[in-house]
């Protein structure tokens, strides 16, 4: 399954990217090398993940040590899934 991410911010983006960097669990539930992030403002991100692996994302999200770890960086995320259109 491929994601795009809307990253509310709490603080810049550039504080919270440096947090994001230093995530290494994330690998642990999709492709990291395809990973890819955009600074849409500085309130604001959006972060594609592709072979992401449901179950384990939704652990990781729902674990009490990742509302500890971005609690003072993240307000809220919104999370859509992505697919390919063929075009003729």
């Amino acid at each position: 399954m491929d994601l795009m991410i809307t990253a509310h911010l709490k603080q810049s983006f550039d504080n919270w990217k440096e947090l994001f960097d230093n995530d290494s669990a994330r690998a642990e539930y999709c492709d990291e090398s395809k990973t890819m992030v955009g600074n849409v403002d500085d309130k604001t991100a959006l972060i594609a993940l592709f072979g992401v692996d449901q179950a384990k994302m939704n652990a990781r999200l729902s674990s009490p040590e990742f509302a500890e770890l971005v609690k003072d960086y993240v307000e809220r995320h919104d999370i859509y899934t992505l697919g390919e259109i063929a075009l003729n």
